[in-house]
């Protein structure tokens, strides 16, 4: 997540992408059984994305993630949660799924 350039870096230079990256190693490293992520891949590039996302594949606890990123979502979610008109809706499928059930191609139309 971090190159050989980048390790002895003080945190007060890192951009925001770098300290998101480290933030997230940091939360990694801590013995917890929950994460809820907002939005998780912002400010991150392609590799970044891919080795959080095993990181959280490999997470033996409970993972509440809110994301518009359906590439990221998807090997990483087994449900879908829709809030929308004043209720909670449960779609016990992954993201490509819920987007077949609800004959969207993005993430971006439920916001309409």
């Amino acid at each position: 997540m971090f190159g050989r350039e980048d390790v002895d870096k003080k945190v007060k230079v890192l951009s925001g992408g770098e300290r998101q990256r480290l933030a997230m190693i940091k939360l990694l490293l801590e013995p917890v059984n929950l994460l809820i992520l907002d939005e998780p891949t912002n400010h991150l590039d392609m590799k970044t994305k891919d080795v959080l996302k095993q990181a959280l594949n490999d997470f033996d606890g409970t993972l509440i993630v809110v994301s518009h990123d359906r590439d990221f979502l998807d090997g990483l979610v087994k449900k879908v949660y829709e809030f929308g008109n004043q209720r909670v809706t449960e779609h016990l499928e992954d993201i490509y799924g819920f987007l077949r059930k609800k004959n969207m191609e993005n993430l971006r139309e439920i916001e309409k």
